[in-house]
């Protein structure tokens, strides 16, 4: 079976791409005040086109909620400490999942083999009532299966997991998770941490 490795925290076009999020998610209180996907997504395209344009070609950024997703290959260790040095000077980010390697191109055996694994999840998770599919943004690399997701329960994002590990060609599943109490808690706390800093300053 293939291997799951969760992470559950509290406090495409071009590159990447961003997810609708679930409507429970949009109901939060002050959801839309707090997150700005498009902004982020604007922003690190334009840094990327601006700093080594080939990047867009080699990566994938996936936004969602301001939690970053990195996914793909570079050539070497100096276009991921680019690529990192971006994200790292991008405003609005609250967490970053850089799961980029440092290796040869996939062949295009490998690239369609990963699509394939890709669409039957997000079709299986189409056709499961339980899951709402806009609540996920989903990569697979080298049979590696890398899922950002925001739901109401943990259960839903269990479920996403169980139907990629029932697929051919998955060899693990890693999935980067919050539930949207765990968001609004990062969000307020955060809020805290920045009116506190402001108090000081004054």
């Amino acid at each position: 079976p293939a291997l799951v490795s969760l992470g559950c925290t509290v406090p495409s076009a071009i590159v990447g791409g961003m997810s609708a999020v679930g409507s429970a998610a949009l109901s939060a209180p002050g959801f839309e005040k707090r997150v700005d996907d498009a902004g982020l997504m604007v922003a690190l395209n334009r840094a990327l086109l601006q700093e080594d344009d080939t990047l867009l070609l080699k990566i994938k950024i996936d936004a969602l909620a301001g939690r970053l997703m990195l996914t793909g290959t570079v050539q070497d260790e100096a276009a991921h400490k680019t690529l990192q040095k971006i994200v790292g000077e991008t405003d609005g980010i609250r967490q970053v999942f850089d799961y980029v390697q440092v290796s040869e191109a996939r062949s295009f055996s490998k690239v369609a083999r990963d699509g394939v694994i890709s669409a039957r999840l997000r079709t299986a998770m189409m056709t499961d009532q339980a899951i709402s599919a806009v609540n996920f943004i989903i990569r697979t690399h080298r049979g590696v299966v890398y899922i950002l997701g925001i739901a109401p329960t943990e259960e839903e994002a269990i479920r996403v997991v169980n139907h990629a590990r029932t697929i051919s060609g998955v060899v693990e599943v890693k999935l980067e998770f919050e539930t949207v109490d765990e968001m609004m808690l990062a969000f307020a706390a955060a809020e805290e941490l920045s009116n506190a800093e402001a108090s000081r300053e004054r």
